[in-house]
Order: C-alpha cells, then structure tokens, then sequence
C-alpha cells in the first residue's frame, strides 16, 4: 500500500471526517460523512446503501460492476481499481469520486496497477522511455519469457506439472551426516 499522503487540495492536513461527494452513474450526487481511514471498499457498501434513498437507483447495477474515478494532486485522472485503498492514501485534489463502469479488462488494469505500484512507475509510462538501454533490456526479458514458455509447453502436461511442483530432491546420493548417524545407531524411526 502507498503511503499515505493525508491532504486535500486547499487544506494542510486531511481532517479525521471528510465529506465525500459521489457521482453516480444515473446522474445522482450523494454527499457523505466518511473517516479519513475509509477503504473505497467501505465507502462503495456505504455509497450504495445510501444511493438507494434517492430517486432512479432501480438504475444502479451491482456496486462490484463499478470503479470509482477521480483527480488527484498531479491534475491526473486515475481509476481506482484497488479497494482496498484508504481515502487518505489516493492523493485526491477533492473529496470527489465519480462511480462508473470500467472501460477494457478489469483484470488487467488491476494487474497493471499492482505491478506499477510494486514498481513505483505507472505501467503506462514504460511506453514513453526511450533510451536505448531500457528497450534493449525489455527486448531481452520478453525472450527470455517466451523462450522459457516454449520450454514448459513442449514438455507437455508434464513440464507444466514439473514446473508448478517441482520435485523436492537432494542433489547428492550421498545422505547427510546426522542423518546416517542416525541409522548407525538404530535412532531412526519409521
């Protein structure tokens, strides 16, 4: 998790209740009450709970069918597909979130979110590099990938067994030292 910035455009530290205003996706802006330690998981059950007070939430479909959309301090549109995340860790230059339908596969921006903050560079930012170095080291990994898939498949059923499990052997026939002591003296159990 990244760590927390605790501000909000305009205020030096994010207070310990904040008012969160939700767009949603029928056209309906719901204004909450929310701890600044909110998860967005917490805050789509509360939002949703709330969003069916108000008129046209026969509109709504599941809340897990939606993400929730906003601009941070860097003047960037992100999508927030970790719900995991804290209010107070997304950087938000106000309190608003906009809840809409992810575009494209969800698994794969999720994924790429995940390796972007491992990473500490957005995935999307590897296009844009251009130094020499960089794209011959991308060139070599990506064959390094395939030729190691190519392997595994040829192999079958098999490789693909092998290389989930693999096998737990000692690489010498001979047995350790405390174990043949063991078997010297009769210590050994079976």
């Amino acid at each position: 998790m990244p760590p927390s910035s605790g501000e909000l455009w305009g205020s030096h530290l994010m207070p310990s209740k904040i008012r969160v205003e939700c767009l949603l996706p029928n056209g309906i802006l719901v204004a909450m009450e929310c701890v600044r330690e909110a998860t967005l998981e917490k805050v789509k059950a509360m939002l949703w709970r709330e969003a069916f007070k108000y008129p046209l939430a026969h509109l709504l479909g599941e809340a897990s069918s939606y993400i929730f959309v906003s601009i941070t301090q860097d003047a960037e549109k992100e999508e927030f597909y970790d719900e995991g995340r804290r209010l107070c860790d997304l950087r938000l230059f106000q309190p608003w979130l906009k809840v809409v339908e992810p575009a494209g596969n969800r698994e794969e921006k999720m994924l790429n979110y995940e390796i972007g903050a491992a990473i500490g560079v957005p995935v999307n930012e590897f296009d844009s590099i251009k130094d020499p170095q960089v794209v011959h080291f991308r060139r070599n990994i990506l064959n390094t990938c395939m030729n190691v898939v190519q392997e595994r498949e040829e192999h079958g059923k098999m490789g693909q067994a092998l290389y989930a499990y693999p096998p737990n052997l000692e690489a010498s026939e001979v047995l350790p030292n405390h174990i043949l002591q063991k078997l010297d003296t009769g210590k050994a159990k079976f």
